[in-house]
């Protein structure tokens, strides 16, 4: 089940590896958290097994939200 999509840009931020700069903005359509957001900016390292990436705020039920998110790719 969906319960939400993301917003933003990816720009490449390095010349030798793929690392890309995150604006990003979770927004979510269902459930409890419907309405509410979560903001995500800085580097991904696409290739690290896993990133850890600062969120930096959020609205509705997580507003002024602070901490980080992990992430792993799964294909690329």
């Amino acid at each position: 089940k969906m319960v939400g999509r993301a917003q933003g840009i990816y720009v490449s931020s390095c010349q030798h590896t793929v690392q890309l700069l995150m604006a990003t903005t979770f927004v979510f359509e269902s459930g409890k958290y419907n309405g509410s957001t979560l903001a995500m900016v800085g580097k991904n390292a696409v290739f690290d097994e896993v990133r850890e990436m600062p969120i930096v705020g959020g609205s509705g039920l997580f507003r002024l939200a602070r901490g980080y998110a992990l992430a792993r790719t799964h294909s690329f």
